[in-house]
């Protein structure tokens, strides 16, 4: 499996070292056209990746290409905007909120219990799990439907998620679906 890897730093940490690509080819095990087409292209096997990492003697993550995180003001900005448009039209776009210390909700709409220890979050359901959060995923069957739905349980909530898209990001984990029970698991 071919993955992106930052072909600058390789350069930069290959330089640094005083070693021209024959050296770092025979340091790191990898061909010298392996070498080459990294440098230039930026593709490589996690195999490649990890020869690499080890020959610099650094953590292979620190190699993995990483997209560039959006501009803070611009999405200050586009923030701002959507929550004034959506105070002036009396339609909510999309309701944030945090159902556990570190982990971000968003949805088109929300409902609380009247006692405030559940939550039902309704229509393009986001939900962020930072790497930093511990968790713990299970499936229960659910009875009032057809299929099974995922239990994720931290130290301070519990959510229900049925036809979960789970997909890994940067900052953790991010779970999407069309609805989301949250429970406060220490009420």
């Amino acid at each position: 499996m071919e993955m992106k890897i930052n072909s600058k730093l390789i350069v930069k940490l290959r330089k640094e070292k005083g070693w021209s690509q024959q050296h770092l080819s025979l340091v790191s095990g990898v061909s010298l056209r392996t070498i080459q087409r990294v440098e230039n292209e930026g593709n490589t096997s996690i195999e490649t990746l990890k020869s690499l990492a080890s020959a610099f003697e650094i953590d292979f993550n620190s190699l993995i290409f990483r997209s560039p995180q959006p501009n803070k003001v611009l999405k200050k900005t586009i923030t701002t905007f959507a929550l004034l448009f959506s105070l002036a039209t009396s339609v909510f776009l999309t309701s944030t909120t945090t159902a556990s210390p570190g982990i971000e909700v968003q949805a088109e709409k929300m409902i609380v219990s009247q006692d405030k220890r559940d939550t039902t979050f309704l229509g393009n359901v986001i939900l962020v799990i930072p790497s930093t959060v511990p968790f713990e995923i299970s499936t229960i069957e659910n009875h009032s439907s057809k299929g099974y739905q995922l239990k994720i349980t931290t130290d301070g909530s519990s959510f229900l998620v049925s036809d979960a898209r789970i997909t890994r990001v940067d900052t953790g984990l991010e779970v999407r679906a069309e609805e989301v029970q949250a429970s406060n698991a220490t009420g």
